[in-house]
C-alpha cells in the first residue's frame, strides 16, 4: 500500500513561511521537506494576494460544508 500525499492549508503554509528563521529547523519542526518549504516561499513571493484569496475560499468551503452537514 502506497503512502498518501498530505495536503496543507494556506494558513499552514503562510505560518511556515513567516517562521522561516532556518529552513531546515522549520521544516523539521513542521515535518515537511525543506524543498517544499522553499517552494511555498517562492510561490508566496510571486503572488502574495493569491495565497490570501485561496485561504478565504478554503474557509468559505469549510463553512458551507458544515452548513450542508
Amino acid at each position: 500500500m502506497g503512502l498518501s500525499r498530505r495536503k496543507f492549508t494556506c494558513e499552514f503554509k503562510l505560518e511556515a513561511i513567516e517562521r522561516l528563521e532556518s529552513v531546515a529547523a522549520v521544516a523539521r519542526a513542521l515535518e515537511v521537506s525543506p524543498g517544499l518549504l522553499q517552494r511555498w516561499r517562492q510561490e508566496f513571493r510571486e503572488s502574495p494576494g493569491t495565497a490570501d484569496r485561496v485561504a478565504q475560499l478554503e474557509c468559505k468551503i469549510g463553512q458551507q460544508t458544515l452548513e450542508i452537514d
